[in-house]
């Protein structure tokens, strides 16, 4: 009986090996998968940033508070719509920014979920690809963040806290007065870990 009931433990402890390896392999193969996309779209976008800086005018100023912000730029490739590229130089990181969110798109990069830079309220949001909650983990107050967008206009600000919110707190991820808010799962999915962020 003890025998028998081992050579179950043992069986299953091996089907739990392999399951984590596979899971583990297949995380892998979606980081190389991101990572190949950013670099061939990337270069495309910068190109286009700097070009669009050479002729785009001043982001038009809002006087009237209750007037609705501007759009902000974008650009197609390949049929996806693209509204800038977003990186945190201390933990090297960079990648292009969908105009939509999808779950599609954000096994391709990182995806403006809510808000504007012209209304001081940007939210966006990636996948824990490339260990990505264990890097924003790392991030200190007063780190460097910026938001590069289609007009080839780079906004600049700068960490200023990391929260952790439900995956159904939406309303506090999108109005928290903070100017640029960026947030990924935490392991295994339950919560959000999000960097706010502050202009400079």
């Amino acid at each position: 009986m003890r025998t028998k009931l081992g050579a179950i433990l043992i069986g299953l402890g091996i089907l739990m090996i392999l399951g984590a390896a596979g899971l583990l392999l297949f995380n892998q193969q979606e980081s190389d998968r991101v990572a190949s996309f950013s670099a061939r779209v990337l270069p495309v976008i910068s190109e286009r940033a700097a070009a669009a800086r050479e002729t785009a005018a001043p982001p038009p100023l809002v006087t009237d508070p209750l007037a609705p912000p501007p759009e902000m730029p974008t650009t197609e490739i390949d049929g996806r719509r693209y509204t800038g590229v977003f990186s945190i130089p201390a933990i090297g990181y960079e990648v292009p920014v969908f105009d939509s969110c999808s779950e599609s798109l954000l096994k391709l990069g990182a995806c403006r979920f809510h808000g504007s830079t012209y209304s001081g309220n940007l939210v966006l949001c990636a996948h824990n690809y490339n260990r990505l909650y264990s890097l924003i983990t790392r991030l200190r107050p007063g780190d460097a963040v910026r938001f590069t967008d289609m007009d080839g206009l780079t906004w600049s600000y700068e960490v200023a806290d990391l929260e952790t919110l439900g995956p159904n707190m939406v309303t506090e991820m999108n109005d928290s007065g903070y100017d640029l808010s960026f947030f990924t799962c935490t392991y295994g999915g339950q919560a959000r870990l999000t960097l706010r962020c502050v202009r400079n």
